[in-house]
């Protein structure tokens, strides 16, 4: 989840408890507010009521204008020192609009009274529900104020917080463009918060040490594959001259057999290299249309002696329509590594290789014995299985190709063949 709604989230949520627990805090202080007057109001009226017994008023003159009931009754004694209030409910007669009693909380006061020798109990009830409903009708609208505020605080968040980090989003956005290859140059508007701007500054500094530190790398790796090449073809060359020579013993020409074996691991080794720092480092050439068929018939034919040295029988199940945007030197790369990889982990001889190409995917299939280890090694640069002379190069190269293009690559062993599909390619269709 982006931290921008992350923020709205919280305060939204922290917005509505706040004014929830203050909507509930406000409801009892009402309802306890209306308690107290109500109280005070029924001790007014108890007031009332004692100075019109005093001024020998009969009760039936005044019970109509005290509260909602006064009940007097005449008591041989005083029993009740203070007045107290209690809470009654009470039934509500039925009338047309409702068929049934409806029960209504009141409130009550209670106490003695003593009038020219005589004793009284008085009880004055008086029905509080409007007051308790208005109560309940502000909370209600603190609720709903509530809901309506934490929405306001949704939407205007969202547009405040969009163009408060409008910069940062930009920033992303620069960055996700960024290639260091192509030698681009970061740029930023200047920032109204100094925060985006310390964070634009630091970035761009960043930046143009890694593409210092970059072209640095890049420039020693080509100059030092390069000043490898040189003496690697003159170390071969004079190893060939002196394989030719008549007076070599046995154990010399072996030796230098054995150099020379080295020396082409060596080239081999460089030349991977080179080409998966070039792929690591996208450079590579824009891609063009081609024909996969007319290429892996290509590669084919440069492998033709290998094949029918180890007595391999190839089947060819080849779409010849099937046409791909890619650099045609990477293609050729991809299936020289794929049919080499076929025909290096053949059996010793009598093996077979199928190679299927559709318009879906691209199946080079190679029968083999059981894999030892986890088949995810495969792909793994430098690993090699056994005591094979492979430099552990070919399939990291076809994976870095695979990974460009985001072609899909699976591998798969059954029934005594090693198949790697290739899929998701890009077909030009006409």
């Amino acid at each position: 989840m982006k931290l921008l709604y992350k923020n709205i989230i919280i305060n939204s949520l922290a917005s509505l408890l706040i004014i929830c627990v203050g909507g509930v805090i406000t409801y009892f202080f009402i309802v306890n507010k209306i308690k107290q007057e109500s109280h005070e109001h029924l001790v007014s009226e108890k007031i009332t009521v004692q100075q019109y017994l005093k001024k020998g008023v009969l009760p039936t003159e005044f019970q109509n204008n005290i509260g909602d009931e006064v009940i007097i009754k005449e008591i041989p004694a005083l029993s009740k020192k203070e007045p107290f209030f209690t809470a009654i409910t009470k039934q509500e007669e039925a009338n047309e609009e409702y068929e049934e009693e409806a029960a209504f909380e009141a409130q009550a006061i209670v106490f003695d009274c003593a009038v020219n020798n005589k004793y009284y109990n008085i009880t004055i009830i008086k029905s509080f529900d409007n007051d308790e409903a208005l109560g309940k009708n502000i909370l209600n609208a603190v609720m709903i104020s509530a809901i309506l505020m934490v929405l306001a605080i949704v939407f205007i968040n969202t547009f405040i917080y969009r163009r408060i980090w409008a910069p940062f989003y930009f920033t992303l956005k620069v960055l996700r463009h960024f290639t260091i290859s192509k030698r681009d140059t970061l740029s930023f508007p200047k920032a109204k918060t100094a925060e985006f701007e310390q964070l634009n500054n630091a970035i761009t500094l960043m930046a143009k040490k890694i593409s210092h530190d970059y072209l640095s790398l890049k420039e020693f790796t080509e100059n030092a594959s390069h000043e490898i090449q040189t003496p690697l073809a003159v170390i071969n060359s004079k190893i060939e001259m002196c394989l030719q020579d008549t007076r070599l013993t046995p154990e010399q020409a072996k030796m230098l057999m054995e150099a020379s074996y080295a020396v082409n691991n060596l080239v081999n080794l460089n030349k991977g290299l080179i080409i998966l720092t070039k792929l690591d480092n996208n450079q590579i050439d824009s891609p063009i249309s081609v024909n996969i068929s007319k290429k892996i018939y290509n590669r084919l034919n440069l492998f033709e002696d290998f094949i029918q040295e180890k007595d391999i029988d190839v089947n060819l199940k080849i779409d010849d329509s099937v046409v791909v945007k890619i650099d045609p030197v990477l293609a050729g790369i991809l299936f020289d590594n794929l049919i080499k990889n076929a025909i290096k982990h053949n059996l010793p001889s009598g093996g077979r290789i199928d190679i299927e190409v559709t318009k879906e995917f691209i199946k080079i299939a190679n029968t083999g014995t059981q894999p030892k280890v986890s088949t995810d090694k495969f792909f793994e640069r430098f690993y090699k299985e056994g005591s094979t002379d492979s430099l552990g190069l070919g399939l990291a190269i076809v994976k870095k190709i695979c990974e460009i293009y985001n072609y899909t690559i699976l591998y798969n062993h059954k029934d005594g063949l090693h198949t790697i599909t290739l899929s998701k390619f890009n077909v030009i269709k006409y």
